[in-house]
Formats: C-alpha cells, sequence, structure tokens
C-alpha cells in the first residue's frame, strides 16, 4: 500500500479501519491519514479507475433544474451569488454532465463555464488568469492528483478571484465509522478544515472561508 499523501507528499499514518458490505460478511478498508497537511485517504488498493467511476457517476440523477439538487448545493451557490453578475466570468470545475453552477451563473448575468475531465472535456477553458470565479462542488473527493488539480484552479483564476468549493468535511476517528461520505466508492480523499487551511498556506492563497462544507479562497493581489 502507497504511504505517500497524495496532496503534500508527507508519509500517511493509518486512520480507521472500517466494515463494509452485509453485517454476515463484512470486509474491512483502511483509511489513512496525513500529520502534514490532514488529509483523509482510503486505502488506495481500493481506488477506481476511470471505467468504473464513470459509470458510477452515471448512476447520479443530478440536473441543473433539479430543485434538491440546488438546494444540497445552496451552500456553494449563496458563497457564488454576490460575486456573479454581468461582466463576471466564470468555470464550474468538475461540472458533471449538467451543472447547476453553471446554470446559476448564467442566469445572473455571468459567463459561465463548465470543464469536467469525463462529461465536459474541453481543454479550451483551462485558460490562465481567464475567471473571476471558480467553482468545484463534490469534486475534490474524487481527485487522484489533488495538488496539480489545486493549482491549476488557481491559475485559472484572476488576481482577486475566488475558489469556492464544496466537499464533505471528515469527522475524527471515533464518528468515521457513521460517515456517509466514505460509502461512495470514488470517493478516495477527505479533508478537513485544518487541510484547507494547509493547502491556502501551499498555494498563497487567502481564506476567506473554510466552514463545512465550503471553503473560499481569494487569489493573491497584484502588489501595487
Amino acid at each position: 500500500m502507497p504511504e505517500v499523501c497524495p496532496l503534500c507528499g508527507g508519509a500517511l499514518s493509518p486512520f480507521v479501519t472500517v466494515a463494509t458490505g452485509r453485517k454476515t460478511a463484512q470486509r474491512p478498508l483502511a483509511f489513512l491519514e496525513c500529520p502534514t497537511c490532514s488529509l483523509v485517504v482510503r486505502d488506495p488498493a481500493s481506488w477506481p479507475d476511470c471505467q468504473i467511476e464513470r459509470a458510477h457517476y452515471r448512476l447520479h440523477d443530478n440536473r441543473a433544474d433539479d430543485p434538491n439538487y440546488r438546494r444540497f448545493l445552496a451552500p456553494a451557490i449563496d458563497r457564488l451569488k454576490p460575486v456573479l453578475g454581468p461582466g463576471v466570468t466564470g468555470l464550474d470545475f468538475g461540472c458533471g454532465p449538467d451543472s447547476a453552477l453553471v446554470a446559476v451563473g448564467r442566469q445572473a448575468g455571468a459567463s459561465m463555464l463548465g470543464y469536467d475531465p469525463l462529461f465536459a472535456p474541453d481543454e479550451t477553458v483551462l485558460r490562465d488568469s481567464a475567471y473571476d470565479v471558480v467553482s468545484c462542488t463534490e469534486t475534490v473527493e474524487h481527485l487522484h492528483r489533488p495538488r496539480p488539480a489545486f493549482q491549476q484552479m488557481g491559475r485559472l483564476l484572476r488576481p482577486g478571484g475566488r475558489l469556492v468549493i464544496q466537499t464533505g468535511f471528515a469527522p475524527e476517528a471515533a464518528a468515521f465509522a457513521d460517515w456517509h461520505y466514505w460509502r461512495d466508492p470514488t470517493h478516495v480523499i477527505f479533508f478537513r478544515a485544518r487541510t484547507f487551511e494547509w493547502l491556502a498556506a501551499a498555494c498563497g492563497w487567502r481564506i476567506v472561508e473554510i466552514a463545512a462544507p465550503v471553503a473560499v479562497f481569494e487569489m493573491p493581489r497584484v502588489a501595487q
């Protein structure tokens, strides 16, 4: 089992082992944690490949106009609305097949695009310093190589631009087994508030807010 943190490269240590499957035939599944950045990592031997991921995502019926889906994404949407409007450019990073964030941005008059390596893989939208705001909802927990993805998201934003992330925040070990979020087999890494604090320091981003289930950052402004 690899014991290197996929976010910071630090050495991983045991965190918790949970039982999976039916009660009569439960299988243990190990999770590790990084003492450096506090990321929690599913046993890498259990990470799904691209085909399994795509098939699992297709099971989700997440439509941009679904009121329940929008309520689920309300924490991110509420942080985006104050910065959306005519003349604003935005990107939903990890938009999936039908992005509620793109729809919300366009309804507010913003020029909002989407990118997803599986469902919207047009890399022409990945232009450095092209956007005022980047949203990334229910995506970072799927990242097999999170550090390059975060660096890319930072490059997409203009100085002063905002990055809005929504994801489940991992509980401590005693409560982890009862947490629903790890049961999705495509969720391979799990963040804590202190993980996002480490990320902001490592990337040079200003923390606007870290309050589960959202983290909001501002890109550094050009010195006057």
